[in-house]
């Protein structure tokens, strides 16, 4: 009898040890429970333009939602900006100097629509590809031909830069867009990782390699 009592007691013991060993952290899932399935997140990074090696700053605003424990689908809301500049310095004679680059800027709004696939998916991290659309305005002052006339050539005193714009400045483009992203969720709502990848468009543009810092939160 008194071992019996022993044993019931010893169990009893244990039930309520291992009760406060796996009772969650508050704000933290569970065991079992999954994690949100829906995410909004802010991506901001690095960008390089590639069909003028122009590098830049690429900013998005993406709503998230899983429709399969694996597969989600995504809409992201993104601006870009790059520029860059042709250097030329010229030297008075009086060791006065005069900036006389030609400078140009790139910038453009989107509309994307992704497919996400997670072959890594946790209550506290995920990882995975997406693949998308997407719809694109852009504006760029970037001339498509340049030429530098010299003095020498010209006997005008400074060089003379001939700019020739054969196309349109103002763009729509429609393009595609491939981005690997891996992420970590932090007490259950509040995730941060990275986003990298490449797009393309029917205006020629591509922009590779884009790496960009993403913070989300969970609902």
């Amino acid at each position: 009898m008194k071992r019996l009592l022993l044993l019931a007691f010893s169990i009893f013991l244990f039930q309520k040890s291992f009760a406060q060993e796996t009772q969650p952290i508050p704000g933290e899932p569970s065991p079992g429970e999954s994690s949100p399935g829906k995410m909004l997140a802010v991506n901001i990074g690095r960008s390089r333009a590639g069909s003028g090696d122009l590098n830049g700053l690429a900013v998005g605003v993406e709503y998230e939602k899983l429709f399969r424990p694996k597969l989600s689908w995504a809409s992201e809301l993104g601006m870009t900006i790059h520029d860059g500049s042709d250097l030329l310095l010229v030297t008075w004679d009086d060791g006065r100097q005069e900036d006389l680059s030609y400078r140009h800027t790139t910038a453009g709004i989107q509309l994307a629509g992704k497919l996400g696939y997670h072959f890594v998916k946790s209550n506290h991290f995920d990882a995975g590809l997406k693949l998308g659309g997407l719809l694109r305005y852009q504006s760029s002052s970037l001339a498509n031909d340049r030429e530098i006339l010299f003095p020498i050539l010209t006997g005008y005193p400074l060089p003379v830069t001939i700019i020739r714009n054969t196309g349109p400045q103002r763009t729509v483009a429609v393009g595609g867009m491939l981005q690997l992203f891996g992420r970590y969720t932090f007490r259950k709502n509040l995730a941060a990782g990275f986003v990298t990848g490449i797009q393309a468009d029917s205006n020629g543009d591509v922009f590779f390699p884009t790496l960009a810092v993403s913070i989300g939160t969970r609902f």
